[in-house]
């Protein structure tokens, strides 16, 4: 009976520890891709009720068009909305993350990439330094792979490819799903992000590290591009303020009388 009794105090300490996450909160969020070719630095906020979240940013040029992304069921499904077409799309949000890799893969016979030699490493590095106010703890994520590429009968192979990420989460406040640090995230892996094996597997280690989005991110890639000349990016990403509080619900609905599309407008 005691083993019982233990077990439902557990419970109920880890079902009072769950709701004291906010169901209503904003954070306003920075993030750098490390791109050298001028792009600019994404900015945004994200407005989070229950399971629905909106995402609007600036700082793109996709962005001055005014559109921005609805999140659904807790993060599983995306809305791409077009205020200036009266638009909107509908995705699942992991395939969209991985867009980059899907457009690789559409080559076809053409061209084909493969990606092998993968090892993952994860740690746990304790305590992290405070983010937007909250107490949070250190993970890392190490990635190492190679890629072959086949290209009309030609074959280039053993071009190498590294990673390092690090990433600071609050246990207790897991954050809603950020589209814009999955789909950037994944653009930077190069020829590595054709291969949706690969990208899977990184997703399941980052998801037992912590949960949700994380509140900042460091991520150090090493990937050569199709002449084997490596690459080296830098993403940056951190939450710059979080409030708990209201959020108009109204906000995270698709706008009455737009019609919904099935071709793919959001551009990288």
């Amino acid at each position: 009976m005691r083993i019982v009794h233990a077990a439902l105090l557990a419970a109920t300490l880890a079902s009072a520890g769950l709701a004291q996450a906010p169901s209503a909160y904003t954070y306003d969020f920075r993030l750098d891709p490390g791109n050298k070719k001028g792009e600019d630095v994404i900015v945004g906020t994200v407005r989070v009720l229950g399971n629905r979240a909106r995402v609007d940013t600036r700082g793109r040029d996709h962005d001055d068009d005014g559109s921005y992304f609805l999140v659904r069921d807790g993060g599983r499904v995306l809305y791409v909305v077009r205020p200036d077409r009266q638009e909107y799309e509908v995705h699942d949000a992991d395939a969209f993350a991985r867009i980059v890799g899907t457009a690789m893969r559409a080559a076809g016979p053409v061209v084909r990439f493969s990606v092998h030699d993968v090892r993952l490493d994860t740690a746990r590095l304790g305590a992290g330094s405070p983010v937007a106010g909250r107490r949070t703890e250190r993970v890392q994520l190490r990635q190492r792979w190679t890629t072959s590429i086949r290209v009309m009968g030609f074959v280039k192979e053993g071009i190498a490819g590294s990673a390092v990420g690090e990433y600071w989460a609050d246990p207790s406040f897991p954050l809603m799903r950020n589209p814009l640090l999955d789909v950037v995230g994944t653009s930077l892996f190069a020829l590595a992000a054709s291969d949706e094996e690969f990208l899977r597997e990184a997703d399941a280690r980052k998801a037992a590290l912590f949960r949700g989005a994380p509140l900042k991110a460091d991520v150090r890639i090493t990937a050569a591009d199709e002449d084997g000349d490596n690459d080296e990016t830098r993403l940056r990403y951190e939450v710059t303020s979080l409030r708990i509080g209201p959020v108009d619900a109204a906000a995270l609905e698709v706008p009455k009388g737009f019609r919904k599309s099935n071709k793919l407008t959001f551009k990288m």
